[in-house]
């Protein structure tokens, strides 16, 4: 599993030796079926096809990818042909853009899911606010009326497809409850907890308009939060330094589908990409990490996910089913690990 996620590659050492870290990451070398031609950061990735590749020629000549954050412009970039593929469009466009002669859509879903980190700092220490943020959420209504059906809703942070994945553990929509134990902790709807919950938008389908729906939705029970918007670039800036409001809005992938790199990296103290550091939840997870039996390994993550639904410590949304349009220049192979590489991409 390691070896098929972000933690081993082959690599060519002498050259990796010659031009270091950085020269590396402007002109890499690999063994896939494409190159690297140019890359402008920003802006675009040119791969060319690897004449030497072992398993054959590849499909395209050239693969351009652009960098796209804004949605409406990938509708318009497929829509105009300056581009043959697009993805994680609004599901309006989606519906739209495929019933249209020369344009295909496949939805498919994938291991991205959508959560809301929590930081433990200020009102997010109190875990009557942290439950009530939860329980006051209306992830169903969410998902049907907001993504026209894309998407999944769950509670923890492991999909269906996950290997530690576990239907019994819910957080129950009950916005009654929410109230009651807001109460506990001297709010209500005249005296609203404040604090900031920061989000993208247009990174991912709806992701602001979500936000904007959770926000209503705490509003009626008590709870007042404010909408940062940032740039995804921020939000890793923010979480490397453990420096994220209360609450943000994130997606978070997982090529292998394993808890480690869901729930562990996510919510492990020690870890770069977690922002909740509490002694408690490290030691359930710490022993983790180097246990040798499987069936131990997932019991174990079950359990964390579980202790970490009833302390409300993060608030898992979604899991997303991501929309590609794509013209008849092209097929494809949607990639359930993410955005389609091109391995995933053939001639008609």
């Amino acid at each position: 599993k390691w070896m098929a996620f972000l933690t081993a590659y082959v690599m060519p050492k002498a050259y990796y030796e010659k031009v270091g870290a950085d020269g590396f990451e402007a002109k890499p070398i690999g063994t896939g079926p494409y190159m690297v031609d140019k890359f402008e950061r920003n802006a675009f990735l040119r791969l060319k096809a690897n004449p030497n590749y072992w398993g054959g020629k590849p499909a395209f000549d050239t693969v351009i990818y652009k960098f796209v954050p804004d949605a409406t412009s990938r509708v318009a970039e497929v829509e105009s042909g300056s581009a043959d593929i697009t993805l994680d469009i609004p599901y309006e466009e989606f519906d739209r853009l495929k019933a249209k002669d020369g344009l295909t859509g496949v939805t498919t879903p994938i291991s991205d899911i959508g959560m809301i980190f929590l930081n433990d700092v200020g009102v997010m220490e109190d875990k009557n606010v942290r439950m009530a943020a939860a329980m006051a959420i209306n992830k169903k209504a969410i998902v049907e009326r907001l993504l026209r059906g894309y998407g999944e809703p769950i509670d923890t942070l492991e999909a269906p497809q996950y290997a530690a994945f576990d239907a019994s553990i819910k957080v129950p929509y009950d916005p009654d409850k929410a109230v009651e134990l807001l109460k506990a902790s001297g709010y209500s709807k005249d005296n609203p907890v404040k604090f900031p919950i920061q989000t993208t938008r247009g990174l991912k389908p709806k992701d602001y308009e979500m936000i904007q729906a959770i926000v209503g939705m705490w509003r009626k029970v008590g709870i007042q939060a404010e909408i940062e918007v940032y740039e995804i670039a921020k939000h890793y800036e923010l979480r490397a330094t453990d420096k994220l409001a209360p609450a943000a809005f994130y997606n978070w992938g997982n090529a292998i589908g394993d808890p480690t790199t869901s729930t562990g990296f996510a919510m492990f103290g020690p870890s770069p990409h977690s922002v909740w550091d509490t002694d408690d939840l490290d030691a359930m997870i710490g022993p983790l990490w180097g246990e040798a039996d499987e069936a131990k390994r997932i019991a174990g993550w079950k359990a964390v996910d579980k202790y970490i639904a009833e302390q409300a410590y993060v608030i898992p949304l979604l899991q997303y089913v991501q929309p590609i349009v794509y013209n008849n220049k092209v097929k494809i192979v949607p990639n359930v690990a993410g955005a389609p590489e091109p391995v995933h991409m053939t001639k008609p």
